[in-house]
């Protein structure tokens, strides 16, 4: 009565199996981007809770450089690792981040939270970023481009990987031209939840209000509170996100315009991957957090390969 148990036992395994080594096919072959994002959006969605107990505590954690086709092997440059202390959404820090992933060189990620001055003070002498520290060199220093050119030329962190700039002021009159249309619409969903880690507290979210006006404003007014109420910076950000509809639409005709500037998936101009695309691409990143943005073919083909390379995710899975 039960011999055909042990056959339809032996089927079910079969199943199961051939099920879980698809599955693990598929993950193995999943964007690495995709993945990245994934991982980040998890780890960052648990900030909150323990950044509000310590809103002044630096978040660390050590980049994984990802594997992909054409990636130099991963290089341990000294112990401890180099580090980087960053705020996520900002385009200077990505451009530090950025060295480091395309030449695949490990370190350590610290985003700082954005009303911590005693961390970038103590290092600098100033609340700025991106900083880096190269602990087994006692050597700490500022400014993007620089600390992308200190990384780049340094043999002992492997061959240089960029060319030298070019006169892009195609895309340099781009920017000027967008700038704020995408500043009207990203700078208040950086500070819409607590999910970016520099924002995981109330008081960070304060702070960058405070100090990052909205279009028609001027700085030096908007940050004076004699002048300029919190309660009115925060309804100046409430009106920006009120004017979404039409902001979306001159953001996504000004990505049309840039799209015929990008020479190829792995570089903005022609003669190759260069200081360029460390300028283009730390810019392009924070407008994967509007959602409803659409990134026409080569722009899009640009963002994802970059993104890749440097091994710095996208916003879009957790677009606002």
């Amino acid at each position: 009565k039960h011999s055909s148990l042990p056959m339809a036992r032996n089927a079910l395994f079969a199943v199961a199996a051939s099920l879980l080594l698809a599955n693990t096919a598929a993950f193995s072959l999943a964007p690495m981007t995709a993945l990245r994002s994934s991982v980040s959006s998890s780890a960052q969605s648990a900030l909150p809770l323990a950044q509000s107990r310590a809103p002044r505590q630096s978040v660390s954690m050590q980049a994984a450089p990802s594997v992909g086709m054409g990636r130099p092997k991963a290089l341990v440059p000294g112990s401890p690792l180099p580090r980087l202390y960053v705020y996520d959404h900002c385009p200077f820090c990505v451009r530090a981040r950025m060295i480091f992933g395309l030449k695949n060189i490990k370190h350590e990620v610290r985003f700082m939270a954005n009303d911590d001055v005693e961390t970038p003070t103590a290092l600098v002498g100033k609340k700025i970023a991106p900083i880096l520290e190269i602990p087994y060199l006692n050597e700490v220093m500022r400014e993007s481009m620089d600390i992308v050119q200190r990384i780049d030329t340094d043999a002992s962190m492997g061959p240089a990987v960029l060319r030298p700039a070019s006169d892009r002021s195609d895309i340099k009159a781009w920017q000027k031209k967008h700038a704020e249309t995408f500043r009207g619409l990203q700078r208040p969903r950086y500070v819409m939840t607590g999910l970016l880690p520099e924002f995981a507290s109330y008081e960070a979210r304060e702070m960058f209000i405070k100090n990052h006006q909205m279009v028609g404003f001027e700085k030096a007014d908007w940050k004076d509170d004699a002048k300029t109420s919190q309660e009115f910076r925060k309804a100046e950000y409430a009106k920006a996100l009120a004017q979404t509809q039409t902001l979306l639409a001159l953001a996504n005709t000004a990505l049309m315009e840039l799209d015929p500037l990008i020479a190829s998936p792995q570089h903005c101009s022609p003669a190759g991957l260069s200081y360029d695309d460390i300028d283009l691409f730390a810019r392009l990143r924070s407008i994967t957090i509007i959602k409803g943005i659409t990134l026409p073919p080569k722009v899009n083909a640009y963002m994802e390969t970059m993104s890749a390379m440097a091994d710095i995710p996208l916003y879009t899975a957790m677009a606002l």
